[in-house]
């Protein structure tokens, strides 16, 4: 006989005592789930860069955040892309601390 299964169906799904609402902070965790984590999200925002050094600053801030794969950061365009496991309000709130930032609208 295969215990392994038995002792699955012993054990219940849900551990809870009591029913807690979920919020979307809670959803999008660091426990986030396996088709979350395959779909890079990409990102673009729209970032207030004058020279050189304000492009190395945000450069250096965005390589530094969890979840980026890649990212570019145009001066000529004020331009800055990240691609990986992100989520754009995150991203634009911590690019935001740095340099004046918003969503890139096409």
């Amino acid at each position: 006989m295969n215990t392994l299964d038995d002792e699955f169906e012993k054990k219940p799904l849900v551990t809870s005592e009591k029913p807690q609402l979920l919020r979307l902070k809670d959803v999008f965790s660091d426990n986030q789930t396996l088709a979350f984590q395959l779909k890079p999200k990409m990102v673009v925002l729209r970032v207030s860069m004058h020279c050189h050094g304000c492009a190395r600053k945000v450069e250096k801030h965005v390589s530094k955040l969890d979840g980026v794969s890649s990212y570019k950061v145009d001066l000529e365009s004020k331009r800055v892309v990240v691609v990986g496991d992100i989520l754009p309000f995150e991203v634009l709130e911590s690019v935001s601390k740095v340099k004046s930032a918003e969503l890139w609208s096409s």
